[in-house]
């Protein structure tokens, strides 16, 4: 009986999602990713089933990564609005140090696939959901502490956010100046005064 491959799975996961960021899944040949993860087709079918089936993991790994960065920003913040600034700052930092413009891995899949696959647009939609809550909550304690305004809903604003989030996403690709990134940050705060 063969034994099964030995391999670190976390490891290949970071590996494949380089390679699909970079190119896209439909663009992403099973080739491609046995040659990041070095591993042979039948490794790679046996231990994931399908190139989809990998690509929901990735998904998965991605999200769970990035929403932990998002819990961290609001953990670390002396307030509401100091939340939200630190989330863009990091935010644009990642942006601003990202030498090819790959961008979003989920707002890349959302544009790609979102019309081509239901459960993975639902599943990029749980994730970007999930950030959009964060933005909810720190919204509507900012405006109970009267730091935020109140002149649009809760709601409103933490949808405005996420429309920021994708802008500066598709914007990242023309690579513009970290000076570019300051003045959105700087402009998106302002919009939020109380």
């Amino acid at each position: 009986m063969a034994r099964p491959a030995e391999f670190d799975r976390t490891e290949v996961l970071e590996k494949a999602m380089h390679v699909f960021w970079r190119t896209g899944y439909n663009a992403t040949s099973v080739t491609d990713l046995v040659d990041a993860t070095s591993l042979k087709p039948g490794s790679l079918y046996g231990a994931f089933k399908s190139k989809r089936e990998l690509f929901v993991e990735v998904i998965d790994t991605y999200a769970a990564k990035s929403l932990h960065r998002v819990t961290s920003a609001f953990e670390e913040a002396t307030s509401p609005v100091n939340g939200i600034e630190l989330f863009f700052n990091r935010f644009c930092n990642d942006l601003a140090n990202d030498e090819i413009g790959k961008g979003c891995l989920m707002v890349n899949t959302m544009l790609e696939l979102a019309t081509e696959d239901d459960d993975i647009r639902l599943q990029v939609s749980d994730y970007l959901n999930q950030v959009e809550q964060h933005f909810l909550q720190a919204i509507s304690e900012g405006q109970q502490q009267g730091e935020i305004t109140r002149t649009l809903s809760a709601e409103d604003l933490a949808t405005s956010l996420m429309t920021t989030i994708w802008g500066l996403r598709v914007l990242s690709s023309k690579r513009p100046s970290r000076d570019k990134y300051n003045a959105i940050i700087t402009n998106t705060l302002r919009s939020l005064n109380a």
